[in-house]
């Protein structure tokens, strides 16, 4: 399994809130109604969590903040990935998501990468 892993910090201008309520109502359901363009195994988002542990495990003022959300796209093989990057098919909706993310999504404070899950337990 291939994925790429997409933590994302928020446009300028908009609440954590405003950035979780445009990512699940509106660029969300652009990649489920394409899993099958996109060949996506999987689409997972993590959202950071107040948690009664957050001050000790995000050490703030020591460690950067935490990201304002998590976005992890998997395919099951580079086959599918690369469709999913080249097919005529697949850019469209590609097109179409990274024009929806300029609306919520701060690039210079982002970063994606390609990556290979490695279990140890």
């Amino acid at each position: 399994m291939i994925k790429v892993i997409y933590c994302m910090r928020r446009k300028a201008g908009l609440s954590h809130g405003e950035f979780l309520v445009h990512w699940a109502d509106v660029h969300v359901p652009v990649v489920m109604a394409n899993l099958k363009v996109l060949r996506l195994a999987s689409y997972v988002r993590t959202l950071p969590l107040e948690h009664a542990y957050s001050a000790r495990v995000e050490r703030n003022g020591i460690m950067l903040p935490p990201f304002d959300g998590i976005a992890e796209l998997s395919w099951a093989s580079e086959e599918d990935m690369r469709l999913a990057f080249e097919s005529d098919e697949a850019l469209v909706v590609q097109r179409l998501l990274a024009r929806d993310e300029a609306h919520f999504v701060d690039p210079a404070g982002s970063c994606r990468w390609v990556a290979q899950q490695v279990r140890h337990v």
